[in-house]
């Protein structure tokens, strides 16, 4: 059949790396297959000529008075540091969205800039950019199709991106919001997660998520509950950049040891808490005491981030840092050249670094969360570990360890065949239904 070629619109804060980095990889997808495609962000790093900043329409100058001028310094200096430095935020909610309310772009400046109407809208991570009232009143403006990704859990709570054990995202975010701290800002959540109740409503929006693991939160979510079907895209991954083909030598270009098994695990802040290097470490720590002298010494760790865990050193195998990668070819070829990737996240969407990994060729052995809930099956093409349970991390680190030269192949092979049929951009069109 056909396919019926749409006009796409794409929202997110930026264009690289993680959840923004997906927002893109559609938009390329989208433009191969002929649909007209404009990627709106407020950060733009990438040269593509689909990528447009969004900018306010100029104003009539008008040269302000030395008074003038001086008051509107000193408004903007003080005004959001007294708002925001008396709200105490716990960190690892992630707490971002501070105002659902506010308008902080123009509708008619978005197509202005876009240079055509939308029919379908998809929306990304938008921090610090746009909120859920900005999107309704482009879909009121439009009539477009809004499906929001759920990159994390922020498109369905009142603010923080992360719930851990808070179920104020299935009840009603409330002034008992656990990432507020102190006494001032305990209202946010709550007028937060209203203001998204009735946007999503009002603009009839979807939700489709980035992993299994964000589909059942959001089926459980009070704001999408109910929804009719709930699409999964499982990272988008881009098979032509991330793939097995060079697996064969990719430790030669690396200069890595053929004998060597290599541990791959990656993350941008290595001591973020929900990134789980304790319970890595633990694991790590457990596997030493499982193997022979010789074995031990056939073991190398790789991390990959933007600067060491604290508790690095404390590595009992051979290791070594290295720094984040910013270039998806050479991140391509390293996972190709380990032998096994381990996500320790105990808090996740994703990671996306899960899919890339098997894309490459690479078993995968991580804790049930995320991405890892329905794209790595024990036996098949990695192992999936109890939650927070860093003996069991540990076993699949060995199961992988101890495989066949054979049986490892058919590990690989495996790991590639599940991110083609569930997570590569080949698969979209049709989770997507845009081939009708």
């Amino acid at each position: 059949m056909e396919q019926i070629k749409k006009k796409i619109l794409l929202l997110s804060s930026g264009d690289v790396n993680g959840a923004y980095e997906a927002v893109y990889r559609l938009g390329k997808h989208f433009i191969s297959k002929g649909h007209q495609v404009k990627m709106l962000v407020k950060n733009r790093t990438k040269p593509d000529s689909f990528i447009i900043t969004y900018l306010d329409a100029p104003k009539p100058y008008k040269r302000k008075s030395i008074l003038e001028r001086l008051l509107q310094k000193i408004k903007n200096k003080f005004s959001i540091k007294i708002i925001t430095s008396k709200i105490n935020y716990d960190l690892n909610y992630d707490f971002i969205s501070v105002d659902e309310t506010s308008v902080n772009v123009s509708s008619n400046r978005i197509l202005e800039l876009i240079g055509f109407t939308p029919e379908i809208v998809y929306t990304g991570m938008t921090d610090n950019f746009m909120n859920s009232t900005d999107l309704l009143n482009l879909q009121q403006l439009t009539n477009a199709e809004v499906y929001n990704i759920a990159v994390d859990m922020n498109h369905f709570t009142g603010g923080c991106h992360f719930a851990w054990d808070c179920n104020g995202y299935i009840e009603g975010c409330s002034s008992k919001c656990p990432a507020i701290m102190g006494v001032e800002g305990k209202e946010i959540p709550k007028i937060n997660f209203e203001t998204k109740l009735s946007n999503a409503k009002k603009g009839n929006f979807k939700i489709i998520g980035m992993s299994q693991w964000t589909v059942n939160q959001a089926k459980d979510s009070y704001i999408y509950r109910g929804q009719k079907e709930y699409l999964n895209v499982n990272s988008l991954i881009d098979t032509s950049l991330f793939n097995s083909n060079n697996k064969a030598i990719a430790k030669r270009i690396f200069d890595m040891n053929d004998d060597t098994f290599y541990i791959l695990m990656g993350c941008q802040h290595a001591n973020a808490k929900r990134k789980g290097f304790e319970y890595l470490l633990a694991a790590l720590q457990s596997l030493e005491k499982k193997l022979t002298v010789e074995q031990k010494s056939k073991i190398e760790v790789l991390i990959v981030s933007r600067s060491k865990a604290d508790s690095f050193n404390e590595i009992p195998f051979h290791k070594k840092h290295i720094d984040y990668i910013n270039d998806y070819r050479l991140l391509a070829l390293l996972y190709q050249a380990s032998d096994v990737f381990v996500n320790s996240s105990i808090e996740d969407a994703g990671p996306m670094m899960v899919s890339e990994a098997l894309a490459c060729g690479t078993p995968v052995v991580g804790f049930d969360m995320g991405v890892v809930n329905n794209m790595v099956i024990s036996g098949y093409n990695g192992y999936k570990a109890k939650l927070k349970d860093s003996e069991d991390l540990a076993n699949g680190i060995k199961t992988i360890f101890e495989l066949s030269h054979e049986s490892y192949k058919e590990y690989s092979k495996n790991a590639v065949k599940q991110v083609e049929q569930y997570s590569s951009l080949n698969a979209v069109d049709k989770i997507l239904n845009l081939n009708t």
